[in-house]
């Protein structure tokens, strides 16, 4: 596929940042007098996460892998949405990168919820939102689960 310019600077910058990011900061699962790099490698189950409904939002929840949205530094989350829930616009000060574990993710731009503005984003897909930029989701079809890499 051939992307348009101002996309392939996005997602090399996106991913140069995060790249940086990990290589930088400390693991999160790091043993006193050890590196990120003498650690073995952890294997995450996304099914066994024990994922927090989020009150605000009726049929959203999620789990932090690694780090939060408030502390600086790479961090990983899962969220859920049940069948027929929805997220409200918003925005975030970092890159957000969405992607669509099971489901089918329905993503608008905005800062108001119109559903004429939702695109589909079936599993194996990934949204990538530049930060600031005001959006909102949506689960009308069945329940989604979604993999979310910051900075």
């Amino acid at each position: 596929m051939n992307f348009p310019a101002s996309i392939r600077g996005l997602v090399g910058t996106a991913l140069m940042t995060l790249t940086l990011s990990a290589a930088n900061a400390p693991s999160a699962h790091a043993k006193d007098g050890q590196d990120a790099a003498a650690q073995a490698i952890a294997k995450v189950d996304l099914r066994d996460l024990a994922v927090k409904p989020i009150s605000a939002f009726p049929g959203v929840s999620s789990a932090f892998i690694r780090g939060s949205f408030s502390t600086p530094g790479l961090y990983a989350a899962q969220g859920l949405m049940a069948k027929g829930s929805t997220f409200p616009p918003h925005a975030h000060p970092d890159v957000r990168f969405s992607i669509v574990v099971s489901g089918t993710m329905y993503l608008g731009q905005g800062k108001t919820f119109d559903t004429a503005k939702l695109v589909a984003y079936p599993a194996g897909t990934m949204a990538i939102t530049p930060a600031k930029t005001p959006h909102f989701m949506s689960a009308p079809d069945g329940d989604v689960r979604i993999l979310e890499i910051g900075s």
